[in-house]
C-alpha cells in the first residue's frame, strides 16, 4: 500500500479555516499554475493589479503589507511552478510572522485562480476545488491481475494489487498423448477447461473482495480492461458499487502518471458536473421536499443546523479564471453574501456542490436542501 497525503492536507485546510474564523485581514488566493506558450503560468501577469483591486479601500499601511505579501506569493509561485506544481492555495494573514498566520499548499492539479484581501479567509474556490476533485479509484483488471489505484488532486494516494499465476487460468488446449491417438478424444480439454473457468472464478472472487475493502465512499469507480474481465469483476460486486462503475477499455499503451491523473481528473470532473445537474434538476423541478431558497432564508436554517446540502453556482465568486481564460470575472450575485452563507453551511456540516446551471445563479447564486 502507497499513499499521499495531499488530498488530507488540502481538506485538512478547508475544515481549520471554517474551524477558526478570524476577523483579521486575510489574503486568500488560489492560482491555476497551467503554462502557456513562454513557459509561464498566465496568472502571474495579473497578480499585482489583482491584488490591488482586491485591496481597494485599506489605508496606505495595510496596501503596503498586502503589497509585500504579494510578492511573497508570486515566488512561491514560481518556485512550485518550476517544480512541475499546477495549482496552488495560499492563505496568509499579512503583517503577522507567526507560521499560524500563513498556509501554502502546492497541488499537482490545476485549480481556478482568484486573489482575495478581506476579514477573515474565502472558502469559494477551495470548495470547488473540493467537490470537481472526485476521488477515482481506477482497477485495471485481465483474467489473472488486478491493479488498484486511489488518485486524487493528481496523486495517488493507495494502491493495491492481486495477481494470480497466468498458467492456472490459461485455456491451451491441447491435447494428452492418449487423447492424439484416439482415446478419450476432448476429454483432457474439458478437463482443463473446467479447471481454468474454476481458477478464474477463484480470481475474480478474490479481486472483488479486496476491491470492496479498497474503494471508498464517494470513490468514482472506473474498472478498465478487456470486457470479459470487466463483467467478471462487476458480477462480483454490490449492486449499487457496479452500477455506478464507468467501464472503460484498457488504459492507453504506455500512459505515465501525470497523463493518467490528467485523464481522470477529467472523469471525475464530469461525473461531478453530471451529478450537479441532477441535483439542480430535482430542486428546480419541486423533486426536493426540503428546498430552500433565498440567502437569508439558508442562512437562518443553517443556525438552525438543518442544511444537508447546498447547491452552488460557479460563477457566484470573483475570480481569475483559469490559464486558458486569465482575466477577472465578476460576479452578478452578491459573492460576499454567498461566501458568507457557504460558510456557514459547510461549518455545520452540510455537503456543497457547484453547477453552471443559470437556474442557480437567478436564485442568488446559492440554493439549499435541508434535513428536515
Amino acid at each position: 500500500m502507497t499513499t499521499n497525503k495531499t488530498e488530507a492536507r488540502l481538506d485538512a485546510l478547508l475544515a481549520r479555516l471554517l474551524d477558526h474564523t478570524s476577523d483579521r485581514l486575510t489574503l486568500t488566493a488560489t492560482l491555476d499554475l497551467t503554462p502557456d506558450g513562454s513557459g509561464q503560468p498566465p496568472v502571474l501577469k495579473m497578480l499585482t493589479r489583482a491584488a490591488r483591486d482586491a485591496a481597494a479601500g485599506l489605508d496606505h499601511s495595510d496596501l503596503a503589507l498586502v503589497d509585500a505579501e504579494v510578492a511573497d506569493l508570486e515566488a512561491a509561485a514560481v518556485d512550485a511552478s518550476e517544480r512541475g506544481m499546477l495549482g496552488l492555495a495560499w492563505v496568509s494573514r499579512p503583517g503577522e510572522d507567526d507560521d499560524a498566520a500563513s498556509t501554502l499548499l502546492e497541488l499537482a492539479t490545476p485549480i481556478r485562480s482568484s486573489l482575495h484581501v478581506g476579514q477573515g479567509p474565502r472558502v469559494f474556490e477551495l470548495a470547488r476545488a473540493s467537490f470537481f476533485e472526485r476521488p477515482v479509484t481506477l482497477v485495471m483488471t485481465d483474467l489473472h491481475t488486478m491493479d488498484v489505484v486511489r488518485v486524487r488532486y493528481g496523486a495517488e494516494i493507495g494502491s493495491a494489487e492481486v495477481d494470480w499465476p497466468q498458467h492456472y487460468l490459461r485455456k491451451v488446449g491441447q491435447r494428452t498423448g492418449r487423447d492424439a491417438f484416439g482415446g478419450g478424444v476432448g476429454h483432457s480439454y474439458v478437463k482443463q477447461h473446467r479447471y481454468v473457468e474454476e481458477q478464474r472464478n477463484l480470481f475474480a472472487n478474490e479481486a472483488a473482495e479486496h476491491l470492496v475493502r479498497f474503494v471508498q465512499e464517494g470513490d468514482l469507480l472506473v474498472v478498465e480492461g478487456v470486457e470479459e474481465a470487466r463483467s467478471q469483476l462487476l458480477a462480483r460486486l454490490p449492486d449499487a458499487l457496479a452500477a455506478g462503475a464507468v467501464q472503460l477499455p484498457a488504459s492507453p499503451h504506455g500512459e505515465d502518471e501525470r497523463a493518467r491523473a490528467e485523464r481522470l481528473h477529467v472523469l471525475a470532473r464530469d461525473a461531478q458536473l453530471a451529478h450537479a445537474a441532477e441535483r439542480v434538476e430535482r430542486w428546480a423541478t419541486g423533486s426536493e421536499a426540503n428546498a430552500i431558497a433565498g440567502l437569508t432564508a439558508i442562512q437562518t436554517a443553517c443556525e438552525q443546523g438543518r442544511v444537508a446540502s447546498v447547491l452552488v453556482h460557479e460563477g457566484a465568486a470573483n475570480h481569475l479564471g483559469s490559464a486558458d481564460d486569465a482575466r477577472l470575472h465578476a460576479s452578478v450575485v452578491d459573492a460576499d453574501a454567498v461566501e458568507a452563507v457557504l460558510q456557514a453551511a459547510l461549518r455545520q456540516g452540510a455537503i456543497a456542490a457547484f453547477t453552471g446551471d443559470d437556474r442557480i445563479l437567478s436564485e442568488g447564486g446559492i440554493v439549499a436542501v435541508g434535513r428536515y
